[in-house]
């Protein structure tokens, strides 16, 4: 039998529809579309979840990498490591667990003469736990850094006033160089030993040893370097009676003074450059020298000290000063520049290494202008102005001179003559008479000229002048010149990079302006008064201090 299907009707009378329809109808319905949609979301943050963990795990790990890095390249730049920094670095890696993570050429060494210099880098994989469904099976964890430990080296030149002037009184009560004396001991302890030291000072030093050096340099009419200073440079020898150098106009246009050319590993200079000052006595109306009023006093308490690692040696020097004499401020600043240039290198070296008398740590100084953690500071001060400076011209300093002594032992023992180039005679100095020969005739011994400055004045020249018919043998440089000379010199040191502080000591407004115009900046000049000289030696101090805590 056979069945009409579109005829069948259910018993609620409606006609069964085909099974095609059902499958139809499924197709079309859109009832749990949500719950496949978010299976894919599911499995994505799974898997994102998964990815930050894993990134978390290696940022963990190159954590521990970076910290034992920083802790290597830190212990590998001390300045106080004994071992060698490559195998400080690897052996802290090593007991990290992290031996492979870097090799000896992942280390770079680099030394300087004021520090050290460590930088390495290192890395590692690290195994991902749900990145490798996506196909990355490691991450990379890197750590890199540098370490530099280094100390500021300071070179100072302390250029004091010692002239005549200084021995009067300020108004604090005391004299001039006495309260110079207490700043300037202030000023190298605070330098030397300890910066944040308050008086009285206790000894206990705190600054490394060495890393300071301070040249003190007292001037006056002249600046007095001393035989064993002199003798490193260029400087003719006609005389070791004084140990000072006359410089040309052209001399403060630059810093450096010129050395010995057998420190530069040349031959002596048979005509050196440099001329060694005369033991002229410029002062008064006495016929006979006298060496404190020499324009270049012998007397040691006025030597150059130079490159001075000692604060208690330094101590002592400035004790000694004392106060007399013209004034050239020009000559402290030439040569409170030229310990500071590069150029005298050569004679540290000497002096350190061959004589003795300078640190051998010193060694190397004066270090490069453009030199890392290097700090070169010059410190002016004066309490007036620039006065007078006495030159003996050439012609006048060595050789043979027109003056003969009696050597005999009569009456005229000690009697003066002087050949006079006029009337072709000699001039009886003691007789006021001329005679064809000298007084004494054999007897009478010719002075040379550096005999004849040792003995007698420059007034004692002018006197035998006029009735001898001498020609000028002295020239005088003033205070407008001097002042020129000063201003080319310290225009010259600060654009070399030199720190200058200046300071006016009582002084005038005109003179003020001069030491003004002289520093780095106008807050680098200091006008004081009595007492104030310390304060103003104090803020000096503390603001070099501070420049090397920088580094």
């Amino acid at each position: 039998m056979s069945v009409n299907l579109n005829t069948v009707k259910n018993d609620q009378g409606l006609k069964p529809k085909p099974a095609w329809n059902v499958f139809r109808r499924f197709g079309r319905s859109e009832d749990g579309s949500l719950i496949i949609f978010s299976l894919f979301l599911l499995i994505m943050m799974l898997i994102i979840s998964g990815m930050a963990v894993d990134l978390m795990r290696t940022e963990t790990q190159r954590s521990r990498l970076q910290s034992t890095l920083d802790r290597a390249i830190l212990a590998g730049a001390s300045l106080n490591q004994t071992l060698d920094s490559q195998a400080v670095v690897l052996d802290y890696f090593n007991k990290a667990g992290f031996a492979d993570s870097i090799t000896a050429g992942d280390i770079i060494i680099a030394q300087s003469g004021s520090g050290k210099a460590v930088t390495a880098s290192a890395s590692i994989q690290v195994n991902t736990f749900f990145m490798n469904m996506i196909g990355i099976d490691t991450l990379k964890a890197p750590a890199i850094g540098t370490a530099v430990e280094s100390k500021t080296e300071v070179e100072i030149s302390l250029v004091v006033d010692t002239s005549g002037s200084m021995g009067g009184t300020s108004s604090s009560g005391n004299s001039k160089i006495d309260d110079l004396k207490a700043a300037a001991k202030e000023f190298v302890y605070l330098m030397q030993c300890d910066p944040d030291a308050t008086a009285p000072f206790d000894g206990n030093c705190t600054i490394d040893p060495d890393s300071v050096s301070v040249s003190l340099v007292p001037y006056n009419e002249q600046v007095l370097l001393g035989e064993t200073l002199i003798q490193q440079f260029n400087t003719t020898e006609e005389h070791a009676n004084s140990s000072c150098i006359d410089f040309e106009v052209a001399d403060y246009s630059v810093v450096p003074v010129e050395l010995d050319p057998l420190l530069l590993g040349g031959v002596s200079d048979p005509t050196p450059n440099l001329r060694r000052s005369a033991t002229i006595d410029p002062w008064g109306n006495a016929d006979n020298a006298v060496d404190w009023r020499r324009a270049c006093s012998p007397y040691s308490q006025r030597t150059v000290s130079a490159y001075e690692n000692n604060y208690q040696d330094l101590e002592v020097a400035i004790d000694a000063l004392y106060a007399s004499g013209y004034t050239s401020i020009e000559l402290g600043m030439k040569w409170g520049s030229a310990l500071l240039d590069p150029a005298f290198r050569p004679a540290v070296t000497n002096m350190a290494d061959n004589l003795g008398i300078i640190s051998t740590n010193f060694v190397g100084r004066p270090f490069d202008y453009n030199e890392p953690n290097v700090k070169k500071v010059i410190v002016l001060m004066t309490d007036g102005k620039n006065t007078t400076q006495h030159l003996v011209r050439d012609g006048f300093r060595a050789g043979p001179s027109p003056f003969y002594e009696n050597s005999a032992t009569d009456s005229h023992a000690g009697h003066v003559s002087v050949f006079d180039p006029v009337s072709n005679d000699y001039y009886w100095v003691e007789h006021d008479t001329h005679n064809p020969a000298p007084d004494g005739n054999a007897d009478a011994a010719q002075l040379s000229y550096p005999e004849f400055w040792d003995q007698y004045s420059w007034d004692y020249y002018l006197t035998v002048d006029g009735p001898a018919n001498l020609p000028a043998a002295v020239d005088q440089v003033f205070n407008a010149a001097k002042d020129t000379r000063l201003e080319a010199m310290c225009n010259e040191a600060k654009a070399q990079g030199i720190a200058v502080y200046t300071m006016g000591f009582e002084t005038s407004t005109a003179s003020s302006l001069v030491m003004q115009s002289c520093a780095s900046t106008p807050s680098h000049f200091y006008d004081v008064d009595g007492t104030d000289i310390g304060l103003a030696f104090h803020s000096i101090a503390n603001t070099i201090n501070a420049l090397k805590l920088t580094n």
